[in-house]
């Protein structure tokens, strides 16, 4: 059995000294708090959907001076490896097929019931009332969904994701990257946050500016050079989450199961958030951490298995290999599923990955199979008995299992799990099959903000004075689990509130 110290071994990563994962930098900080290499109006910490959206949307609201800054070497973080998936209620394809009975309202009820009280509807419907504006930014920014393409996905109750054509999140995040810069915004990477300024005002305290290591290569320690940049209109940070930080995740979540690989980019390592913290901002459920349960054994980060089970969970279903039987709802919401995955065990208790399975003539064009086999992530069968025998499944079972389905799809009805049956195929070889197991994947927590994005001190739980957090950086939002599809959603929407809040503020100041 491996155990989480173990693991953390063979990761390369101790406990001790090693949380924050900030590098030694080239030079000495500055020793003059009163002077500054350069001066912007405002500081946006990080390039995914949150930081895109969040620098447009400011610069639209009449800030000249928009920066964006990122530690890696590429746009876009880790909304450029996304899925592409995007909630929006009463999108035009939605309205298409003939669903009028969504609305922000509707999802939002999903999201509370998704995440088992700990959510906060508040910031939710204000993420909600702006999918639309979400989306028709990016259509207008030329990011091209798939044509009359929308689904209904895990844990929600209406049909209303749509997804990007290429299939993944930089089909957003560079098409926002030329918006951006047409609009005059300035784009830096290579530019790793040593930590903030801050200084003290009449609420407690203030971030006056950032202190930065210029020149960055990620992972090299010694690179690079020291400069500051004061922020006349704040900084906002959308750097992400911390599920690469090995060490912090094993502190935080000491029931993280060992064994899960991560679909995350290696730079989401929450360096950013830590810095925050160390300067006096409130951190919220740093301890929920949430894992994809389309992840696949067979490959690693996140990989093709998510646009395969794309496929699987709507069309065929899982089985237990020690029983051959169905092991929950395939289209429940990720921590529902996981939870049921993790069970799964054989009895030296290492995983006993589950295997999704769908009909293959239906599919055998289409490029998440394709993909799927060619990278041997998945498999085809002609048979039951040679899925069974791949994969070391009680045949007769399993063969019994199918035989049961096909009169669940007959009756559209599921007695085992009432799962939606909508979606769901009468299952006759030959077959894709495929292994799954959870993958750390989405930081529920992080900084604590008021529902306008403004992050609260700990020690007086007011705003820090202009300082603001949105996306995966800001934490509380969806309590125990993200919904699919609302990463991109809430990434993008929070744009349009930050940037009236900081026009309040502005006003305000």
């Amino acid at each position: 059995m491996t155990t989480r110290r173990d693991f953390i071994k063979k990761m390369g990563v101790g406990v001790a000294g090693s949380v924050a994962m900030a590098p030694v930098m080239a030079a000495q900080i500055n020793a003059d708090p009163n002077t500054w290499d350069e001066e912007v109006d405002l500081i946006v910490i990080g390039s995914g959907f949150a930081g895109q959206s969040a620098a447009i949307n400011a610069k639209r609201a009449g800030i000249n001076k928009v920066v964006v800054l990122d530690k890696m070497q590429v746009i876009g973080g880790n909304s450029a490896i996304n899925g592409g998936w995007f909630a929006v209620p009463r999108n035009p394809v939605q309205l298409a097929q003939g669903i009028e009975d969504d609305s922000p309202e509707v999802l939002v009820a999903d999201q509370v019931k998704a995440g088992r009280g700990l959510s906060n509807p508040v910031i939710l419907k204000k993420i909600a009332d702006h999918a639309l504006d979400a989306y028709n930014l990016c259509i207008d920014s030329g990011v091209q969904f798939k044509k009359d393409f929308n689904m209904l996905v895990g844990g929600h109750s209406k049909a209303r994701a749509v997804r990007v054509e290429q299939g993944t999140g930089g089909g957003i995040t560079q098409q926002l990257y030329q918006q951006g810069l047409a609009e005059g915004i300035d784009y830096r990477l290579q530019h790793y946050v040593e930590d903030f300024v801050m200084a003290s005002d009449a609420h407690g305290s203030k971030i006056e500016g950032v202190i930065v290591n210029k020149g960055y290569r990620f992972p090299e320690t010694h690179t690079g050079h020291t400069v500051r940049i004061k922020a006349k209109r704040g900084v906002v940070v959308c750097s992400g989450g911390f599920s690469r930080n090995k060490a912090l995740c094993a502190i935080v979540d000491p029931a993280l199961d060992p064994t899960f690989d991560c679909t995350n980019q290696l730079g989401a390592t929450g360096e950013v958030t830590l810095t925050a913290m160390n300067n006096g901002a409130m951190p919220v459920h740093m301890n929920l951490i949430q894992s994809g349960h389309w992840g696949s054994p067979d490959e690693g980060g996140f990989g093709w298995s998510n646009a395969l089970l794309s496929i699987g969970w709507h069309k065929g279903i899982g089985v237990s290999v020690n029983s051959g039987k169905r092991i929950m709802n395939e289209r429940a919401d990720r921590l529902t599923c996981t939870n049921a995955m993790v069970k799964q065990r054989h009895a030296d208790n290492s995983p006993a990955y589950p295997v999704v399975f769908f009909n293959y003539n239906n599919y055998q064009d289409d490029g998440r199979v394709t993909r799927a086999i060619r990278d041997e992530m998945a498999w085809k069968f002609d048979s039951v008995e040679a899925l069974a025998a791949k994969f070391a499944i009680p045949v007769a079972q399993l063969k019994q299992t199918i035989e049961q389905w096909n009169g669940y799809v007959s009756a559209q009805q599921d007695p085992d799990f009432n799962r939606n049956m909508d979606s769901a195929e009468r299952l006759q070889p030959p077959f894709v099959a495929s292994r799954i197991w959870p993958k750390v994947h989405y930081c529920m927590g992080g900084l604590k903000t008021d529902n306008d994005g403004r992050v609260l001190s700990s020690k007086s739980f007011q705003p820090i004075t202009n300082l603001y957090a949105t996306g995966e950086a800001a934490g509380g939002v969806h309590g125990a689990t993200r919904l699919s599809s609302c990463a991109c959603l809430e990434g993008l929407a929070m744009g349009f509130v930050l940037a009236k809040t900081l026009v309040t503020d502005a006003k305000e100041a």
